[in-house]
């Protein structure tokens, strides 16, 4: 998705048919496109992944609008034509998008996260903890919205609003290594030395090396 989301979700490998060759290549790219891409017909997901790898986000656009054209009432186009939008740093019309496929689609989490993520971008906390907290009426169990309003929350300098909603993110998703790492930084900032250390003693198993990188941040000085 946009800049936070993406930087959360890291990459992963996506599968895609080589059209006419049977072959299958494996291809880096974010979770977002890939769990986009399975909701799509075969052809245009490997056209989305080719754009994501090349960084195209004006073919993506282009792409996104064409199938406008045909599917107007598809909220999986008007949220592609967000995504796009909002890799090119155009906020304001990406909410627009991202608002178009929830009216579409209300229940979907993707939706409703990229919307607060493109607010936050805009400088709208307000509006993306609205977003944030919509979405969990729809998905009450998950970790993502949960992760991504704990850590606006933390932006804001506002460590006792983001603890309860790390807490949510590790409790539905407990391998979510940037949960952890969020949980532990909270209670170090609020002064909740014991809590914290049992936070980094989680994420030192799960990942040593963000682990180390804690350390350095808030436990060298």
């Amino acid at each position: 998705m946009i800049r936070s989301l993406l930087r959360r979700a890291g990459i992963v490998a996506c599968l895609v048919v080589c059209g006419g060759c049977a072959q299958v290549a494996l291809i880096a790219v974010t979770p977002t496109l890939a769990a986009f891409a399975r909701h799509i017909d075969e052809g245009t997901s490997r056209e989305i992944v080719e754009l994501e790898q090349k960084q195209d986000w004006a073919g993506m656009l282009a792409l996104a609008q064409s199938r406008l054209q045909r599917e107007p009432v598809r909220a999986e186009w008007w949220w592609l034509q967000g995504y796009a939008l909002a890799r090119q740093d155009q906020h304001g019309a990406a909410v627009e998008s991202f608002q178009r496929a929830l009216r579409i689609s209300p229940e979907d989490e993707q939706s409703w996260l990229s919307l607060g993520q493109s607010q936050t971008a805009l400088h709208q906390p307000e509006l993306a903890v609205q977003a944030y907290r919509q979405a969990l009426r729809y998905r009450p169990e998950s970790a993502q919205v949960y992760l991504a309003l704990a850590e606006l929350y933390q932006e804001q300098g506002k460590p006792d609003l983001a603890l309860p909603n790390f807490r949510e993110s590790v409790r539905y998703e407990p391998d979510l290594e940037q949960a952890w790492y969020g949980l532990a930084a909270a209670y170090h900032r609020t002064g909740q030395g014991t809590l914290r250390d049992q936070a980094l003693e989680v994420l030192r198993k799960r990942n040593p090396a963000a682990a180390d990188q804690f350390d350095k941040k808030y436990l060298s000085k």
